[in-house]
């Protein structure tokens, strides 16, 4: 046994009889430290090993005196995090603690950290290598952007130190973060967008491009949604009354941040889909799981153009079921492999990169395409925002106007026409009626006055001499 150097404290752990889990305890000095470790070696060699008799009121005041970030970043995930993320931010919160705080700042007493540390470690983290999560790719250093993700995390787990009586002021509230410049996301016009459509001669790109483009479906809603969820007779069709509900999702989700949430009852799963076999154990998991908020549960009525879309991927997958025989698994879904197996994100990505670098077409990402029909809805509907919000399953209505309304060229070269005939060219008409007025005015002058048009004539014949 050992004393361990937890910031500017001692820490020693041990076991006692009658005690499952061990008994820590920590000291200002590296010599009192020693002579505990002395007095507990010496207590079991005689069989009288007792835990420390601490009151309760002394145990928080101590933990409240040497508690470290990286243990209150602990607590936050398991009191906090647990019970408000999903599993992507559970997932990718937990990575940035390991890597990115805990290593740097995890030592530090929470009632020593002043915003001058936090401002030395933003700084200092520009310089630091990036560490990204599997699946995900990253710069050479750590980005602005994922600073100010970092800073986002501490300056909520600070606040809960305040709420929790660790501290008296959020040092974050202050802090200085690195400024980038935010870019702006790619999305198609109109014209391109049906350009895409049109060229794409892959069915399961083009079946997902049009519910992207016509429905707003989010790309793990276009994965996760199956048969039994469509409605699309071909009655419903021609009256006009197809459509599909939407009340799950495919995703590819981390193992341990998905059973935190099983376990507190924040994520239902419908079914796992069965793993590839790897060299190595997989720390993520593919899913059919329901969506994060009841907001994006909704029912979509559906263009006949989609509809006929999946009628015919629906005979297409019938077709496919019959020639793989024993070999084809049924998971009812939509979107699926010739032997029903599911896609993934990443491989609908692969497939549009194809088609935009093949047809010259300008690069998006698949969520931009939900960008534009949002802010296609909301010029075809005269901004009835509830009635799109309906149809994205946005949580606020604001989320609509702010997130995914996109000017349109097109749109914009048609206020520039209308500005031009209805202002400079309605003050030019105006200029000329009044010219019109002035000639006609003389002329009539000069009719009912004869000597004064003489006179003019007499003067402009010997200005031209």
């Amino acid at each position: 046994m050992k004393p361990r150097q937890k910031g500017k404290q001692w820490e020693i752990s041990y076991r006692c009889p009658g005690y499952s889990k061990p008994i820590y305890e920590r000291f200002a000095f590296f010599e009192e430290a020693k002579l505990r470790i002395a007095e507990i070696e010496y207590e079991k060699s005689i069989g009288m090993l007792r835990p420390p008799k601490v009151l309760p009121s002394q145990q928080a005041a101590q933990r409240k005196k040497f508690i470290t970030l990286g243990e209150l970043m602990d607590e936050y995930v398991q009191l906090y995090g647990i019970n408000h993320w999903g599993d992507s931010y559970l997932s990718q919160s937990r990575h940035r603690i390991e890597h990115y705080i805990k290593p740097y700042l995890g030592h530090a007493l929470v009632q020593d950290l002043t915003t001058h540390d936090l401002d030395l470690y933003y700084n200092d983290l520009m310089q630091r290598p990036a560490i990204p999560q599997k699946g995900h790719k990253s710069a050479k250093n750590i980005s602005p952007k994922v600073i100010e993700k970092i800073h986002g995390l501490l300056r909520s787990a600070l606040n809960q130190a305040v709420a929790w009586g660790y501290i008296q002021v959020n040092p974050a509230n202050h802090a200085t973060i690195p400024e980038y410049e935010k870019g702006s996301r790619t999305v198609w016009t109109a014209a391109e967008a049906q350009c895409a459509i049109t060229l794409c001669d892959n069915p399961i790109l083009r079946l997902a491009l049009l519910l992207a483009v016509g429905r707003s479906m989010r790309i793990g809603e276009i994965l996760g949604l199956t048969w039994s969820h469509v409605e699309i007779t071909p009655y419903s069709i021609s009256a006009g009354n197809a459509c599909l509900l939407i009340d799950r999702e495919l995703k590819r989700c981390d193992k341990s941040s998905l059973a935190d949430l099983e376990k507190r009852g924040r994520s239902k799963v419908y079914l796992t889909f069965p793993e590839i076999k790897q060299l190595h154990p997989c720390k993520t998991v593919l899913t059919l799981k329901a969506p994060k908020t009841s907001n994006s549960i909704r029912n979509i009525c559906l263009p006949a153009t989609v509809a006929h879309a999946l009628s015919d991927m629906r005979a297409q997958q019938a077709a496919d079921r019959e020639q793989m025989g024993d070999a084809y698994t049924d998971y009812d879904l939509v979107i699926a492999h010739e032997d029903g197996r599911p896609y993934e994100e990443r491989q609908i990505a692969d497939l549009l990169r194809r088609l935009i670098v093949d047809h010259d077409l300008p690069p998006v990402v698949f969520h931009s395409l939900r960008h534009y029909s949002t802010s296609l809805k909301l010029q075809l509907s005269k901004d009835n925002i509830k009635a799109v919000q309906g149809d994205t399953g946005h949580a606020q209505a604001r989320m609509v106007t702010d997130l995914y309304v996109h000017a349109d060229t097109e749109a914009r070269r048609k206020l520039a026409q209308k500005v031009e005939q209805d202002f400079f060219r309605q003050k030019d008409a105006k200029t000329e009626k009044a010219a019109d007025d002035d000639a006609q005015r003389t002329y009539q002058l000069l009719q009912t006055n004869p000597e004064i048009a003489k006179l003019i004539l007499s003067i402009m014949g010997q200005s031209a001499s």
